[in-house]
């Protein structure tokens, strides 16, 4: 009788420990991919550090068209010519004065793109948006071509 006893409370503290693991984990964040999406924070984060990267961005929508203002910086150690950037599927944002070449980012500096592009889904004021954003650029020197795809989307609010 004593050895069941003592197994049945083996079980129970085990389980309690399971449990008050369970609600630590569930506090401080949940399991990875579990969540809705990433906070615009975070979103800011990732983009600021990536090869050529988006350290700040303005997205203005409406049903036709969405502008958008992106500020790209060359985190790379060489000159990059940025050819394109395309937001989840929709058409190239491409620095107007040069849409066929692209435009030239030194390392270290930044670059303000502005452009209109149609495709995707609109926006309006107020409205969170999270894109997804594929970056083309080339080595300006060698011309190897590299493809930037971000493994975290673009998040933020509908100006």
């Amino acid at each position: 009788m004593r050895r069941g006893q003592a197994a049945i409370e083996y079980l129970i503290i085990l389980a309690v420990v399971v449990i008050i693991a369970l609600i630590v984990i569930g506090v401080i964040g949940g399991f990875p991919g579990m969540t809705r999406g990433i906070s615009e924070r975070d979103s800011a984060a990732y983009w600021a550090g990536a090869d050529v990267g988006i350290t700040r961005y303005y997205v203005n929508g409406s049903a036709d068209a969405v502008s958008s203002q992106l500020v790209i910086r060359n985190n790379r150690l060489f000159t990059v010519n940025v050819t394109s950037i395309t937001f989840e599927g929709g058409s190239n944002l491409i620095n107007a004065s040069s849409q066929d070449t692209g435009f030239l980012v030194t390392p270290g500096s930044a670059v303000l793109v502005v452009a209109n592009f149609t495709g995707g889904s609109a926006c309006t004021k107020g409205q969170s948006f999270s894109k997804n954003v594929v970056i083309l650029y080339k080595d300006a020197t060698y011309g190897v071509a590299y493809t930037f795809t971000g493994e975290k989307p673009l998040v933020g609010t509908c100006q």
